[in-house]
């Protein structure tokens, strides 16, 4: 059986890059239009045809987001988008819309095309219709059990490829499918710009009563979101998914920073590295599950891969533990020029997240990489300074820390 690969997002070219090296065999992206995550900083034509040329040559593909349910007025330019990308070497366009993989197979041919989870493919036989119409892989809907997944993935064996996702935040509607956010503020979730209403905290009120509001659940006085999903992790069950005949495993997160990427990117690599070796220890697969605690998230559950998920709104808000500090940008002489993310001081054991794992960095000096002056710590965002480093520490890496009470520092 083919060796699953691993899909990892970017909002911007410094995610891009750090999925790269932290693990991907692809990475997904979106451009400067239809895309539904509005709200990330995309790509343009030029950054986009230079992000798939670094790609490529790490051997690495990218898949490109035209996923809007499409109006009329929209297509001419997605068709042109999707020409675009071809032209400029994108691997794959995911799609949710049928008409638009229809016609994005008859008229840009040379490219794959990805049905997109909002297109809620749920059978083989609705996989085997898209096939039809040209796509070569189905991103399975997020409602289906593991039991399903690997019937349709045998089912569907030298047909087509199935994609799931695997990790990251999930939508309490169908397949992605809400109208919440549009009938709240007139933003459209499927069109990429959800305001995520349903994270919202909310407490009950009677009508005559509008100023006694009633918390619905604990924690007294924050509200409650009741609407909210958990968050999907799937990496303590790697071993089967590896058996499962998914042929793509993907990571949600294209609203996330480089140390969100890098973190589940580099905890997925091992675990699926370690599953393809053999069957990796309980203790090792439980070290890489903690590891994801250290970035933003939601309580985590298994979504609906075992069955019916948490019930909604049982999830605390996001929470982490561990913070960004700062980028390697370059290590010259043992000595690492770093761009500051978060607050730190002279003296302090942070942890540098690298492609070979996580290792212990003391901060045995700071000096200002400009004036060269001496600092005990680090307080100006994205000033960059020179600390000593270890020989396993490289450009590219990134140091995290303890989450900090900003009033104390």
């Amino acid at each position: 059986m083919q060796t699953p690969t691993l899909l990892l997002p970017a909002g911007n070219r410094q995610t891009f890059q750090t999925a790269l090296r932290f693990g991907a065999d692809a990475v997904y992206c979106g451009m400067d239009q239809f895309s539904l995550r509005a709200g990330a900083d995309n790509f343009g034509h030029e950054a986009l045809e230079s992000a798939i040329s670094e790609a490529h040559a790490r051997g690495k593909k990218v898949h490109v987001t035209l996923n809007i349910f499409a109006r009329d007025r929209d297509i001419p330019g997605m068709l042109r988008a999707a020409a675009q990308a071809r032209d400029i070497g994108a691997d794959a366009l995911i799609v949710s819309d049928l008409g638009m993989i229809a016609m994005i197979a008859r008229n840009v041919p040379g490219i794959d095309i990805h049905v997109s989870t909002q297109a809620n493919t749920t059978n083989a036989a609705s996989a085997r219709v898209y096939r039809e119409l040209g796509a070569s892989r189905i991103v399975a809907a997020r409602e289906l059990s593991l039991n399903e997944l690997e019937q349709m993935a045998a089912e569907l064996d030298g047909v087509m490829e199935v994609e799931s996702f695997i990790h990251g935040a999930q939508c309490m509607s169908w397949s992605g499918r809400c109208m919440l956010s549009a009938a709240l503020l007139g933003r459209s979730a499927n069109r990429g710009d959800c305001a995520q209403p349903c994270r919202w905290s909310y407490a009950l009120t009677e009508r005559k009563h509008p100023e006694e509001p009633w918390e619905i659940l604990e924690p007294e006085g924050q509200g409650n979101a009741i609407l909210s999903a958990h968050d999907l992790c799937m990496i303590e069950h790697m071993p089967r998914l590896m058996r499962s005949g998914i042929a793509c495993f993907k990571v949600e997160g294209r609203m996330k920073n480089e140390l969100y990427v890098a973190t589940v990117g580099l905890a997925y690599r091992q675990v699926m590295d370690a599953c393809a070796a053999g069957e990796p220890d309980p203790d090792f697969l439980q070290r890489w599950r903690l590891e994801l605690d250290k970035v933003s998230h939601r309580d985590y559950d298994t979504g609906f891969y075992f069955g019916q998920p948490a019930v909604p709104g049982m999830a605390s808000g996001t929470r982490q533990a561990a913070e960004y500090m700062a980028r390697v940008l370059e290590v010259s002489g043992g000595i690492a020029l770093v761009e500051m993310r978060n607050r730190f001081f002279r003296g302090e054991v942070l942890e540098a997240v690298t492609p070979q794992g996580i290792l212990p960095f003391p901060v045995e000096s700071i000096r200002d990489a400009e004036t060269g002056v001496q600092l005990d710590k680090v307080s100006v965002p994205l000033q960059k300074v020179l600390v000593p480093c270890g020989p396993e520490i490289a450009a590219g890496d990134l140091i995290r820390g303890p989450v900090r009470n900003r009033a104390n520092t």
